[in-house]
């Protein structure tokens, strides 16, 4: 039978091993993977590129309100910013509100999502409460295709401690998978309450108010509950040395713990506040960035397969929301964009420079979150039967990456001005080619909801 489409070529990778190959797709799906495949209803030439499993990105906030502000974007924009980024699949963080089902939850969510998505989606669900009514939706929650949660540590948005034992014991009996937030609400408080104290609320100054041992004691704390109870957990962008040595040691003991890093603490560190206020607020996140030791740590960490995945955490917000705390943090929204230049500079900061292998890459990208939440092997590798979901790469081209030509509605990137070798070619989702150069070609609406099966991996 012939072939929809082939892909000629291409140095296919998976997160196992590379082989030149031809491509062969039909109905959306990978049909044959071979050399010399006869022609195609479609052809792409993609020799002397790298061809790899779309992103599978497990961590960001669409069309999210918070605090009184709404995100610059929605799931039209973020997911176009995807779909040129090279990224093919997300899940997006349905937050909960008190007194609010998680089913309810989850419909809101889906209709924000419904008629704009480009890329195929799903959710997890942040809890607010711990209730027993909540924690009694958690086995529906699971049947019907959401097999994971999140919970926050910080006093703002998190339970207490009583409540994270509650969530992590009822997550195990119905085999979800909580992600964790991790930091210690009191140690930020006093670092922030010595700033101002001092006059130092300049956004230049909000590492510090945010520091690293917060972030450590949480995720011991996390673990050691999760260990107490069986729990499985998966730390959500861990950006310093020492919760990463945390997590190894909890992984050697084998707790069954996975951790997630954030493109923005491989490639970039607190110089970044020295510019000082809207220059600074555009890159104030939670955790902060962190040093250069700390950046270091978490390559080695990634390569070492101690910490196992990679998403964007994309939250963006406007330069205008942004600069609502240019002259004091505590205003600072958090968050920053990151979808549709996360894989390009984590190649090139990665792969390109030998820090990570390019099975490595396809592995923290792509084949453990697609594994750990449910979607392998439909989503996350290059195999017969599994979605036609790819990006080709550019492996020798180099490009600056520049704000303006991005499709975040934030008006900026973190990376603005950054030199990338390994640009995004061509992505295709379920055998559609939606991007090319930075193009998009697809359509609002094509995004399919997907629904997943706790798998571990």
């Amino acid at each position: 039978m012939a072939h929809d489409l082939v892909i000629r070529g291409g140095l296919v990778a998976t997160a196992s091993d590379a082989v030149v190959a031809d491509l062969g797709i039909r109905g959306g799906r990978i049909a044959t993977i071979d050399q010399g495949l006869p022609a195609g209803g479609t052809e792409i030439d993609a020799r002397g590129l790298v061809v790899v499993p779309g992103g599978v990105d497990v961590h960001t906030h669409l069309d999210l309100d918070l605090g009184g502000m709404r995100t610059a974007d929605d799931f039209e924009s973020g997911t176009a910013a995807a779909a040129c980024g090279g990224v093919t699949t997300i899940c997006d963080y349905a937050w909960q509100q008190p007194g609010v089902t998680l089913a309810q939850t989850l419909e809101r969510w889906k209709a924000k999502a419904q008629g704009k998505a480009h890329v195929d989606y799903g959710f997890h669900v942040i809890l607010s409460e711990a209730s027993d009514a909540v924690l009694g939706e958690l086995p529906a929650l699971v049947a019907n295709g959401f097999p994971s949660v999140k919970v926050f540590t910080i006093r703002e948005f998190g339970l207490s401690d009583e409540g994270l034992l509650r969530v992590l014991r009822a997550a195990r009996a119905v085999g979800a998978l909580v992600n964790v937030h991790c930091e210690n609400s009191d140690m930020l408080d006093l670092a922030q309450a010595d700033l101002v104290a001092a006059g130092r609320t300049d956004p230049r100054h909000y590492a510090d108010s945010r520091p690293a041992l917060a972030e450590v004691e949480a995720t011991r704390r996390v673990i050691d509950y999760a260990e107490l109870v069986d729990a499985e957990v998966y730390i959500v962008h861990m950006s310093c040395s020492g919760a990463a040595e945390a997590l190894r040691a909890a992984r050697r003991r084998g707790l069954r713990v996975w951790g997630e890093t954030r493109p923005i603490y491989l490639g970039l560190t607190r110089e970044a506040y020295a510019r000082g206020g809207v220059e600074a607020a555009k890159v104030c996140g939670a955790p902060p960035l962190r040093t250069e030791a700390d950046l270091t740590a978490l390559w080695d960490a990634l390569r070492a397969g101690d910490i196992q995945t990679i998403g964007s955490d994309n939250t963006s917000w406007t330069v205008a929301q942004k600069a609502e705390g240019a002259a004091d943090f505590r205003k600072v929204p958090y968050g920053v964009p990151g979808l549709e230049t996360e894989m390009r500079v984590v190649y090139s900061e990665g792969v390109a420079k030998g820090r990570l292998s390019l099975q490595d890459f396809v592995s923290a990208f792509a084949t453990t979150p697609a594994k750990l939440f449910g979607l392998y092997p439909r989503k996350g590798t290059i195999a017969v039967g599994s979605d036609a979901d790819l990006l080709l790469l550019d492996p020798a081209g180099t490009q600056t990456i520049d704000e303006r030509t991005l499709h975040s509605r934030a008006g900026y990137d973190p990376f603005h001005g950054f030199q990338v070798r390994g640009v995004p070619r061509v992505t295709l989702s379920r055998g559609e080619v939606i991007a090319r150069d930075g193009q998009l070609l697809s359509r609002p609406g094509r995004g399919q909801l997907v629904l997943r099966e706790r798998r571990v991996g």
